[in-house]
């Protein structure tokens, strides 16, 4: 967890360049990516620290209480639930294209740039144990 934002400081730019080649014909300059980049990072890690801070309210519940303990699960699925569905709504919004389109190049931009995280993350891993 101490490597992610050291990942993150090299993946922001990167996304934005994955940005700019998917919108190369919009005319946009690669700094307008960059934005929707560090926008979409910042959306992204709130929502990690809201499902980390429902994980925690979940942990102090007693187990056998499975009645409080919905809406803490109901609040969890709709944060995941709702971080790719605002992600794609936000594409659709800033470069304004078809919603076909946008779904299309938000699908690739989104394997390319899971590709890029697990990358990222087993090099770190790796140097942090080779480091130790």
């Amino acid at each position: 967890m101490g490597a992610v934002p050291s990942a993150l400081f090299v993946l922001v730019p990167v996304f934005a360049l994955l940005l700019k080649l998917a919108y190369i014909g919009t005319g946009r300059f690669y700094l307008e990516h960059l934005v929707v980049a560090l926008y979409s990072h910042a959306y992204l890690c709130l929502c990690v620290l809201a499902f980390f801070l429902l994980s925690f309210i979940d942990s102090l519940l007693p187990a056998q209480a499975t009645v409080a303990r919905a809406p803490v699960w109901l609040a969890e699925l709709l944060v995941m639930f709702w971080m790719p569905v605002y992600l794609f709504w936000m594409q659709q919004r800033v470069y304004r294209q078809h919603p076909v389109v946008t779904l299309l190049k938000y699908l690739a931009l989104g394997m390319l740039y899971f590709m890029l995280v697990v990358t990222a993350m087993v090099l770190l891993s790796l140097t942090s144990l080779v480091n130790a």
